[in-house]
Formats: structure tokens, C-alpha cells, sequence
């Protein structure tokens, strides 16, 4: 059973009329491609990835220029798909990921990265020590303005609602799980 993300609810549309392609890997990896065309008879095209218990690994869908029919269409989800395989599980890393990425990480590659091969505990230490980390700058950049002649009122606000967000993360990932 998958299990599915936003993009196939996004996707999702009984009333279209839609073709698909089901196909499972030997290493029980799922691909799904699903092609249909929308009212303005633009093709359109889902292709989801999913792991051997139907976590999704990747979902996503296009609206296909051209206007190719559904068959060709499906080829086409069926090599995104591939593409999708050799850039998402065919990495594995060579060793432990080390906690050395800043406390707001954005860009999803480096969250994967940071997380995977985890556990739970290692997950909470992680985020526990990156708070203690957060904490001591924002600390330390209020001190040295409170040591400094002149500060700029802006300045002095954003730094303590810094610092006040830095002690609230703290307290809360403290009182996540029991402290070791």
C-alpha cells in the first residue's frame, strides 16, 4: 500500500479520464506513472516513486508542451522516473553524516543528508546541540551590543527576538524527550 504526498493529491482528479503504468524493481523499489489529459486537452503527466513499503520517495507531475499523445506521454513519466531513481536512491553515504550544517538548513538536499542514517536519538542530539549552538551566538551578539556605545533600535529588537526564540527552541527540544 503507498503511502501518498501532497503532489499525487494535487494530482488527483477522478473526473479525468487517465492512463498508467505500474512497475516494481527488483529491489522492491515502486515506480507509478500515471498520464492523462486535463479539460483544455493538455496532456499531463504524474510519476511517482515509491520505496518497498510505499513511502514516497518522489512524486511529481507536468503538464507536457507539444500535445503528445498518452502512450508517449507515459514513456516519457517512465524515464523521468528513471531519472529520479539513479539521482534519489542511488546514493548512499560513504560514512556518518557529521553535524557541521548551520542551525536553518533550506535546501532539501542537504536536510536529506543531514538526517539520513539517523536515529532517533541521534536526531535529538543533533537538534539539541544546534539549539545550544543558536543559543550562544544570539547571547553573545546581545552582550556585545549591550557592551558597545551605540546600537541601532532595529538592531537591538531583531537580536532579542533572536535570542528570546534561541531560549524558547532550547526549553522546547528539552522537554521533547527525557533528557539524557
Amino acid at each position: 500500500m503507498r503511502r501518498r504526498g501532497t503532489q499525487f493529491w494535487l494530482w488527483s482528479n477522478s473526473q479525468l479520464h487517465s492512463r498508467s503504468h505500474d512497475e516494481v524493481l527488483t529491489d522492491g523499489t515502486q515506480i507509478e506513472v500515471q498520464s492523462r489529459f486535463n479539460r483544455e486537452h493538455v496532456p499531463q503527466v504524474f510519476v511517482g516513486v515509491y520505496t518497498r513499503d510505499g513511502t514516497p520517495l518522489a512524486e511529481e507531475f507536468y503538464d507536457l508542451e507539444g500535445h503528445p499523445s498518452l502512450a508517449k506521454a507515459l514513456a516519457w513519466g517512465g524515464s523521468r522516473a528513471q531519472a529520479i531513481l539513479t539521482t534519489v536512491s542511488g546514493f548512499r553515504a560513504p560514512h556518518r553524516i557529521q553535524p557541521t550544517v548551520g542551525v536553518m538548513l533550506e535546501d532539501q538536499c542537504e536536510l536529506a543528508l543531514r538526517h539520513m542514517e539517523m536515529s532517533d536519538e541521534e536526531t535529538l542530539r543533533l537538534k539539541r546541540q544546534d539549539a545550544w549552538d543558536e543559543y550562544l551566538k544570539a547571547k553573545q551578539a546581545v552582550l556585545e551590543m549591550m557592551r558597545s556605545s551605540k546600537v541601532d533600535n532595529e538592531v537591538w529588537e531583531t537580536q532579542k527576538r533572536r535570542l528570546r526564540n534561541a531560549i524558547d527552541r532550547r526549553a522546547a527540544l528539552r522537554h521533547t524527550w527525557p533528557c539524557d
